[in-house]
């Protein structure tokens, strides 16, 4: 199928601003992956497209990251394992769910990703109260994230509120380690994912290379200027462009 220039336009400067989003905070897919659609792309071939796409402002923000991650790196270590389990589960889950199935389920998915990712920095002051030991914390940690990790291969949008949530639950430091431990794990779920969608032949090449091109450029952004942005105008900016897309979304669909 021909896809009108115009909508490859707005595949690219959606998949900029996902980009500078996953460097920033996550929640990049809940723009991007809203793009294929209007594109006229099917729901399980765009998410697929959107995994590959959206991957190198992941690894671009896991490199800028690296340096600045506190947690042991055997608990890192544990975590990339149980996301590429959770990953390769949830990408096989995807492929055996019927595009009309999964149409159906893009609403609530959008919906449960956006109100997450409105409620997380409320669920991180929750976390602060916590009294479990730094080693049953860890293992929540691993198990948690396998979960995340699935939702992730099978959607990703907002997946890396989801892990900032329970990191901020179970391995506490600074935004900055939180982030980097985010950023090589949701590398892991989408590589994984990616190759799982390879096999399956769900790719849109053509557009994953002008999302690849947008990603890149918005990562580098959203990662240098991290530092320098002011994060509560950051998280509205985020929020407001997530709630637009939802509903936007919603009403095109005629809910």
């Amino acid at each position: 199928m021909h896809t009108p220039t115009v909508y490859l336009f707005l595949v690219f400067w959606a998949s900029l601003l996902a980009g500078a989003m996953n460097a920033v905070a996550g929640g990049g897919t809940l723009v991007a992956f809203p793009s294929l659609l209007f594109a006229g792309v099917s729901p399980v071939v765009a998410n697929a497209t959107t995994s590959l796409g959206l991957w190198p402002s992941a690894a671009t923000g896991g490199w800028v990251y690296r340096k600045e991650i506190t947690t042991p790196k055997k608990v890192v270590l544990a975590l990339v394992a149980s996301s590429i389990l959770g990953g390769f589960t949830g990408a096989w889950l995807l492929l055996h769910t019927p595009d009309l199935v999964f149409h159906e389920l893009i609403p609530p998915l959008l919906l449960f990703a956006s109100t997450l990712f409105t409620a997380s920095s409320w669920v991180r002051r929750m976390a602060e109260r916590t009294s479990l030991s730094r080693k049953r914390l860890a293992a929540l940690a691993v198990l948690g994230q396998f979960g995340v990790a699935i939702y992730g291969g099978y959607f990703g949008a907002a997946m890396g509120v989801f892990m900032l949530a329970l990191f901020s639950l179970t391995l506490g430091g600074t935004i900055h380690s939180m982030n980097g431990v985010r950023t090589w794990c949701g590398t892991a779920v989408n590589t994984t994912a990616i190759v799982v969608f390879l096999f399956g032949h769900r790719i849109d090449w053509p557009i994953a290379g002008i999302m690849a091109a947008g990603a890149i450029a918005g990562g580098v952004m959203g990662a240098m200027s991290m530092r320098r942005l002011n994060p509560l105008i950051a998280r509205r900016v985020v929020l407001t462009v997530a709630w637009t897309m939802t509903i936007v979304y919603i009403a095109k669909m005629g809910l």
